[in-house]
């Protein structure tokens, strides 16, 4: 028999037998999704193919298809696990009351923290909404909202959150591409560039109550 190639799973060689184990629907999507997201740490998404996720899956191409039903269906399922460690985090960031500035460096290591841990699930944030799924829409108009909480709600919060959480990725993205880079010196220069807009706003100074709901679903 031949050795599988260095480094990759039996599953994933070329030629590898099919897995005919039975399993329940929910088990097979996450079979595939798990095949998917291991493809997409060592790949460029835009380069991997429905037929390479089928073989790392040891799944038919038909079935990848019954499942997601295209390409952008596959990367919002592999999106909505990844990053669900961080809506939670940011869930968990906001239970106690803070200061505005306290509340956005909170944010701020929220991300960091993630992308330390999660550097391919972070890369893939601008291809899975690229895709524009609705599902991935719906998972991050869920975290502005979570965010907007924090501030109090309202039309003001809404946009802080967005422009907040756009910013933090774009560059949290660029502090990933370049291993010089200290985690530090981003989080400082991070906080100065938003806090010096973001602090002309009253609420966004505000302490939030204890009372206030902004904790995760």
């Amino acid at each position: 028999m031949t050795a599988s190639p260095v480094g990759l799973p039996p599953s994933t060689e070329p030629g590898a037998a099919r897995n005919r184990t039975r399993l329940s629907p929910q088990a097979r999507r996450d079979q595939i999704v798990t095949a998917a997201e291991r493809l997409f740490e060592r790949r460029d998404p835009a380069e991997v193919t429905f037929e390479q996720i089928a073989e790392a899956a040891g799944v038919s191409r038909a079935l990848v298809y019954n499942y997601f039903g295209d390409k952008g269906g596959l990367l919002a399922a592999v999106y909505l696990r990844s990053i669900g460690d961080l809506d939670l985090a940011l869930g968990r960031a906001f239970v106690r009351p803070g200061t505005g500035e306290q509340r956005l460096q909170a944010i701020i290591g929220c991300y960091l923290d993630y992308a330390e841990r999660n550097a391919a699930s972070c890369r893939l944030i601008s291809w899975a909404e690229a895709s524009g799924h609705p599902l991935v829409q719906q998972a991050r108009r869920r975290r502005y909202e979570t965010v907007a909480r924090s501030w109090g709600g309202g039309p003001d919060a809404r946009m802080f959150s967005r422009g907040v959480l756009s910013l933090i990725e774009g560059v949290v993205l660029e502090w990933l591409d370049d291993p010089g880079a200290d985690r530090a010196r981003t989080e400082s220069v991070l906080f100065a560039l938003l806090w010096r807009g973001m602090s002309a706003f009253p609420e966004a100074r505000a302490v939030r109550p204890r009372s206030d709901p902004g904790r995760s679903r």
